[in-house]
């Protein structure tokens, strides 16, 4: 940590940091455009200008090192001018189409016209006009609202890995576009939209499909894999709309992947809402009765899955079976890539695709024999109950009876046709709870949608189960007695 003084008051910052980001932390809002924490340096923008004691002219805040004893100003009538200057340049052909611009409510060009432009503007000649491009699979750039801030290149270059993006011709003619013949196509279009800080980059999932002032946002995790990055739910009407990036500095954690970012339909279509008995639907009395009662006679059950569950849900789980009075096992590690340290796929995704392995681990979720040897003992008949819990039957178990299965899913899906009891859980993103990820990070989510009336979770399932078994229980003691 070092002193430094800004607008005459002194503060202790981390010098490690960049001055931007390092201002930030004691409150101080240096404006910017190109500068972003996970890339390198160009000062392009010439947004952050500040001055600096002892140097004459206004240099850029975010190619400014943090030293000991570092003055600078921010407010003066010099950087306001400037500042003035930059925003005026920037806006002069900028179209003024922030009523139909997918990025109106979340742009920084809108928060820095207000805060540091002027209310009127100088340029009388017509402004460029240049269509605009589909330059990815997913992924559109409005050459228009360009501001040539770099960071999309080097997001690819620095991040990704590839070079599809690059800056042509000169001046008032400069665009960014494709530096190759193929579209882009790679895992993170999503987080190109995102890092562009107007609406030059805008996706095609998500073109005019709600303005961003409509959502109702909640603190999340991604559950699509192991990593576990941190993120806002957008949703709105009770439908989940699509994530966006929680970034965390002290995680280094800013971005999110396609994969991730977009597996928003799940929860939205094709929901399982029925209780289901022998492939047709059913009610929930009969259903959780007829378990209750199979668990009430058996000797052993096993519970498969539980990495797309909360933390909570599978330490309640367990403490709930071992009421029960019933051997059991539990397995939550369905595949080979959970039985190791996941790979990366790329910078975030893993081939790990469930977000709580580490968290099942934890909470002792698993088994010493392993996946392989539970489906063994299943085909053989050792388990009367078998439950799986949001996880694909017909790989994990298969060749064994369906009459043994009871499947609790979020999603109407070939299994819950085909096992002998299906039951409708809630999905993540309708209650609270925490994931922890590969890195053993526990890190939490809260509740983002409403969930249809009835429908409960897996703790909740189990909980019930219990209850009616042991009422079960009860009166078989009871009406032994009586017959005595």
């Amino acid at each position: 940590m070092v002193k430094i003084k800004i607008d005459g008051i002194e503060y202790e910052v981390d010098e490690k940091k960049n001055l931007i980001s390092a201002a930030k932390d004691v409150g101080v809002d240096i404006p910017f455009f190109c500068y972003h924490p996970k890339l390198s340096v160009v000062g392009m923008c010439r947004m952050c200008l500040i001055e600096i004691e002892g140097i004459p002219r206004l240099q850029v805040a975010c190619n400014t090192k943090v030293t000991e004893g570092l003055s600078i100003v921010t407010k003066s009538d010099r950087v306001i001018e400037a500042r003035e200057g930059t925003m005026e340049f920037l806006l002069a052909n900028h179209p003024l189409d922030c009523p139909v611009c997918d990025k109106a409510g979340e742009c920084q060009l809108q928060d820095n016209s207000f805060k540091e432009g002027k209310g009127n503007s100088r340029f009388t000649l017509e402004k460029r006009n240049i269509p605009q491009e589909e330059i990815g699979s997913n992924l559109i750039i409005n050459h228009n609202r360009c501001i040539v801030c770099y960071r999309c290149v080097r997001f690819e270059e620095e991040m990704v890995g590839e070079s599809n993006l690059g800056l042509f011709e000169r001046g008032y003619h400069s665009i960014i576009g494709l530096a190759k013949e193929e579209p882009i196509n790679h895992n993170y279009q999503g987080a190109l939209a995102d890092i562009c800080p107007v609406g030059a980059l805008l996706n095609h999932k998500t073109l005019f499909k709600s303005r961003v002032w409509w959502y109702k946002s909640e603190e999340s995790v991604c559950p699509g894999c192991s990593t576990g990055c941190k993120t806002y739910t957008n949703v709105r009407d009770n439908k989940m709309f699509r994530y966006m990036p929680r970034i965390d500095e002290e995680k280094d954690q800013y971005f999110l992947c396609d994969k991730g970012r977009f597996n928003v339909d799940w929860l939205n279509t094709n929901r399982l809402f029925s209780f289901y008995k022998n492939g047709e639907t059913s009610t929930s009395s009969v259903v959780l009765d007829e378990i209750s009662e199979k668990i009430s006679k058996s000797k052993k059950i096993a519970v498969i899955g539980g990495a797309h569950e909360s933390d909570q849900n599978l330490k309640f789980i367990k403490e709930t079976l071992s009421k029960l009075g019933v051997s059991f096992v539990t397995e939550a590690r369905v595949s080979s890539e959970q039985y190791k340290e996941p790979e990366q796929v790329d910078f975030q995704y893993t081939t790990d695709k469930r977000p709580n392995t580490k968290g099942a681990i934890d909470a002792g979720f698993v088994s010493a024999e392993g996946i392989d040897s539970i489906r063994s003992s299943a085909a053989k008949g050792e388990f009367d109950l078998i439950f799986v819990i949001k996880e694909n039957v017909s790989e994990i178990l298969a060749g064994v009876p369906s009459e043994s299965i009871v499947v609790l899913e979020t999603n109407l899906t070939d299994d819950v046709t085909k096992a002998k009891y299906s039951v409708p859980i809630k999905a993540y993103s309708e209650q609270s709870g925490s994931f922890t990820n590969k890195k053993g990070w526990t890190q939490n989510f809260n509740k983002s949608m409403e969930a249809p009336k009835g429908l409960s979770s897996t703790a909740e399932i189990f909980s019930l189960l219990e209850k009616k078994t042991l009422e079960l229980r009860s009166n078989t003691r009871e009406a032994a007695v009586g017959n005595r």
